[in-house]
């Protein structure tokens, strides 16, 4: 592949990312989709690390869930889509450094709770 045909596709897949995690497009979660599906390409057609661009999918999604400034729904889609990147990440440990992030991670999604925002009293 050329180079720069990888560097755009992985400009859009960050692009779609930061939409994401900003909560810019909370209604529309084809945007979610999207990003999945952007993440698999980067994987199948231009070589990246499968472990690591799943790990970092489920990070962006558990970030956003865990942001108490977005939008309630917004943050409970991103949670709801978590669990694709979760599932691919098991078939694809290969040490033991893999396995510990995947179990940290796995225990961020496991207490997540939605906490309301945090505010001084008067």
């Amino acid at each position: 592949m050329c180079p720069a045909e990888t560097q755009a596709a992985a400009r859009h897949w960050q692009r779609i990312a930061m939409h994401i995690r900003l909560g810019l497009e909370p209604d529309e979660p084809r945007l979610l989709c999207a990003y999945h599906h952007q993440g698999e390409r980067l994987i199948a057609a231009y070589g990246r690390p499968a472990f690591a661009t799943h790990e970092r999918m489920l990070r962006l999604l558990l970030d956003t869930a865990e942001d108490t400034l977005l939008p309630v729904c917004w943050r409970m889609t991103c949670l709801n889509a978590a669990s694709r990147p979760l599932a691919r990440l098991g078939p694809l440990l290969a040490d033991d450094e893999q396995a510990d992030r995947l179990h940290t991670l796995s225990a961020r999604l496991a207490q997540f709770t939605l906490r309301p925002v945090d505010r001084a009293e008067p």
